[in-house]
């Protein structure tokens, strides 16, 4: 009976994990007209929980391979496909995506994108090993908000090159000379 539960719960895992895979890649497919990405994260850009999963997969897997304990090998590779799965599905969510028409941050949440004509001013900080982009923008409701941006030194050039052609090109305005005095006063 347990076998059987386990199973099924084996099967459900594998399919909601290629589900949530499947929809993510074609989310990520559907994007046009992108001209930079990066994968984001805490260790080295890649998602912690499906690599610990995988990493606890590996050594039970090797504990029962080493101890002897008859244990159905398509079991492990059950878990290692929908572990897999899930690792390649939070890889690609988490990307940061520039596009032609703005940043997508985290395809899981939609607050996190920031459209290049919703921009009124931003200014970089160096920090570390990249840059640190703070764009000033207008949310639908007209309330002026705040969207942080640690691009990777690897990256900055381009990035940088991306927001000039979008942004400054925007917010450039001619400088009109004024002669002497009086063009000033009146």
């Amino acid at each position: 009976m347990f076998d059987t539960l386990h199973m099924i719960l084996l099967i459900g895992f594998i399919g909601v994990t290629s589900l949530l895979m499947l929809i993510t890649v074609a989310n990520r497919l559907r994007m046009r007209r992108v001209l930079l990405s990066w994968r984001t994260g805490y260790f080295f850009g890649l998602p912690l929980w499906p690599m610990a999963f995988l990493a606890v997969v590996a050594l039970l897997w090797g504990y029962s391979l080493a101890s002897g304990q008859p244990t159905p090998s398509g079991v492990f590779a059950g878990y290692l496909t929908g572990g897999v799965f899930w690792f390649i599905a939070i890889l690609l969510a988490n990307a940061l995506v520039v596009t032609e028409v703005g940043i997508v941050q985290s395809m899981k949440r939609p607050r996190r994108m920031l459209a290049w004509g919703q921009v009124v001013d931003y200014f970089e900080v160096p920090r570390g090993d990249g840059h640190l982009y703070v764009f000033f923008f207008e949310d639908g409701a007209g309330v002026r908000r705040r969207f942080e941006l640690k691009v990777p030194a690897s990256r900055r050039d381009r990035f940088h090159r991306i927001v000039r052609a979008k942004i400054d090109a925007r917010m450039d305005f001619g400088v009109q000379q004024a002669y002497g005095k009086k063009a000033l006063e009146g």
